[in-house]
């Protein structure tokens, strides 16, 4: 068993539902992580597609809030009008159904709103983790994943360490920084 392998199946657990973690991948491991939590998923929650969707995001096209914006609506398959602006997409994504169920991989995540401040980066963080409902048994998952050394100068790495946001702590497990 890889990492990788290892890494889909911590995440797909059921610790990590609605909670989001930072990890060490590289972009390439990042889309293998999507591609393993697929696998993962169809084995633990059964041979019904569509039970659970594991997305991928480039955080190096999200450095500013309005590209942050055009990059989830189209990972997430908000509806058109969340892609209007920053106020739009975060509405939209809380009117997301109780019973969606949603791992978002976030690839080279030190980059992502790493032109905006730090209140920003927090909003979208809290409102991409989410559940478990317990009426519609939906949550959504947020990995973060980027190389260890850009976690080390990442901009936002003091303030994270200060207060972290809800569910993103600071505990590592195995080269995984886990909330």
């Amino acid at each position: 068993m890889t990492s990788v392998d290892a890494l889909a199946e911590r995440v797909a657990s059921r610790a990590m539902r609605g909670r989001a973690a930072a990890v060490d991948l590289s972009g390439d491991e990042s889309w293998e992580l999507v591609n393993r939590l697929d696998i993962v998923l169809d084995l633990v929650l059964g041979d019904a597609r569509g039970c659970a969707d594991a997305r991928l995001v480039l955080g190096s096209a999200c450095t500013t809030a309005a590209k942050a914006v055009e990059q989830f609506v189209t990972a997430l398959q908000l509806p058109y009008e969340a892609a209007r602006g920053w106020g739009d997409f975060l509405e939209h994504l809380g009117e997301r159904p109780a019973s969606a169920r949603t791992y978002l991989v976030v690839a080279d995540a030190c980059d992502l709103l790493k032109h905006e401040d730090y209140d920003r980066w927090r909003e979208l963080v809290q409102q991409l983790c989410s559940g478990p409902s317990c009426m519609g048994g939906g949550w959504s998952t947020l990995v973060l994943a980027d190389h260890e050394l850009m976690w080390e100068d990442w901009v936002f790495r003091s303030a994270v360490d200060a207060a972290p946001p809800r569910g993103l702590g600071p505990v590592r497990i195995g080269g995984v920084r886990q909330g």
